[in-house]
């Protein structure tokens, strides 16, 4: 009885079921390596960015990991973070980093691209404690205040210039009547408002300013961005 075709079967049984099995968990092991690289640069982030509120959130937009992780570049990582601004009021950081590659120690960007949400808790500070601030529906900004024990509510735009901000009324209501947002009474409430922008981190330069349901959005861009020395492994 020849034992050969057998043997052969078994082999090319076990060889299958071995190549399945790679096949299975190479995908596992990819992903186990990118969560890990993900932790690793976050955690990195918040030892050196002091500004930063407990752990960002990484994610590197790679796969296979482990050959982007080898060639020392990804297409895309992308952080989000709750920091707080010089003078301590909350913001949240959405950085989109592209064209990320590790040179000479450090991690470069050829381009990023980041959201700063200031709540409209944090941008009002200042304004008094009987004012409220939301999103009109339509992008601008919906301020509401008692002046002389009536209602007042302003609409009003965001405007950027360089790293100043501006707020310019464009309607206004007292107690449910329309008045004059360039008036007199709506200008001096507004008086001395300007805000001017931090240095933000990484290079990044502020483009434009916008409200949305969240508050207030500063968007902002940059070029060949120089990020964090490389973590240890």
């Amino acid at each position: 009885m020849n034992r050969r075709p057998a043997r052969a079967r078994k082999r090319l049984l076990w060889a299958t079921l071995t190549t399945g099995a790679l096949i299975t968990l190479l995908p596992a092991a990819d992903r186990f390596a990118a969560v890990s690289a993900e932790h690793r640069l976050a955690d990195h982030i918040a030892d050196r960015q002091s500004t930063v509120v407990g752990t960002p959130q990484v994610s590197i937009d790679a796969f296979p990991f482990l050959l982007s992780a080898a060639e020392g570049s990804f297409s895309r990582v992308t952080v989000r973070a709750d920091a707080l601004t010089g003078q301590g009021r909350p913001v949240q950081a959405s950085v989109e980093l592209n064209d990320v590659s590790e040179q000479a120690g450090s991690y470069r960007a050829a381009t990023a691209d980041a959201r700063f949400t200031a709540p409209f808790s944090s941008f009002g500070a200042g304004l008094g404690p009987d004012t409220s601030l939301s999103e009109d529906g339509h992008g601008r900004l919906r301020i509401q205040r008692q002046v002389l024990g009536l209602p007042l509510t302003v609409t009003a735009q965001l405007r950027l210039s360089g790293r100043t901000v501006s707020v310019v009324p464009v309607a206004a209501s007292i107690a449910g009547r329309p008045v004059d947002p360039a008036g007199p009474r709506i200008h001096d409430a507004f008086a001395g408002q300007n805000r001017t922008l931090p240095k933000l981190p990484a290079g990044l330069e502020p483009m434009d300013i916008s409200v949305a349901p969240a508050g207030v959005v500063l968007h902002a861009h940059g070029n060949d961005i120089r990020l964090i020395q490389a973590p240890p492994e």
